[in-house]
């Protein structure tokens, strides 16, 4: 199980230069991308809320918007980072 905590990732190669959000028993809360398509992180981060933090990597891992690299792309990195350190 993962532990409870807060999340700020730092991304590389896209439009977001921040994501943050919040594990709780395992899930997923409160995303928000700072910067972005203000459309698209907005829906990435809505239709993650209540997802289990091992779940993101499997949907949103090798997702590409511009040259490999994507907003979710990198969320599921931050997913995998997160995991990581908390496990």
């Amino acid at each position: 199980m993962v532990k409870d905590g807060h999340m700020v990732y730092q991304t590389s190669n896209v439009c977001a230069r921040e994501i943050h959000f919040d594990v709780v028993n395992g899930i997923v809360h409160n995303v928000v991308f700072d910067g972005g398509c203000r459309g698209n992180t907005q829906g990435v981060a809505a239709l993650a809320e209540g997802v289990a933090i091992e779940d993101i990597p499997l949907r949103l891992r090798h997702i590409d918007c511009n040259g490999g690299h994507s907003c979710p792309d990198e969320f599921a990195k931050a997913a995998e980072q997160y995991i990581a350190e908390n496990s």
